[in-house]
């Protein structure tokens, strides 16, 4: 089973104005990787794409949300 760590967090809002929180993960490397990859989702655990550095697609309501900040990751 992968192991995940979590990396950062960006405060985003969609067209509608919704906002939405998408968190920036690795899945840490065990002995059938050879290196981390990176994954994002939402906190409500919808995929997300990063489409470039300002915008993510959530795949399962095919809405875009563009980074509104990046959070600082809690200790």
């Amino acid at each position: 089973m992968s192991q995940y760590q979590e990396t950062r967090r960006f405060k985003c809002t969609g067209d509608a104005g919704n906002p939405c929180i998408v968190i920036e993960q690795i899945r840490v490397a065990d002995e059938t990787m050879s290196s981390p990859r990176t994954d994002y989702m939402t906190v409500d655990g919808d995929v997300a794409n990063r489409l470039d550095k300002k915008h993510f697609l959530i795949l399962m309501k095919g809405e875009i949300v563009k980074v509104q900040r990046a959070l600082r990751r809690k200790h």
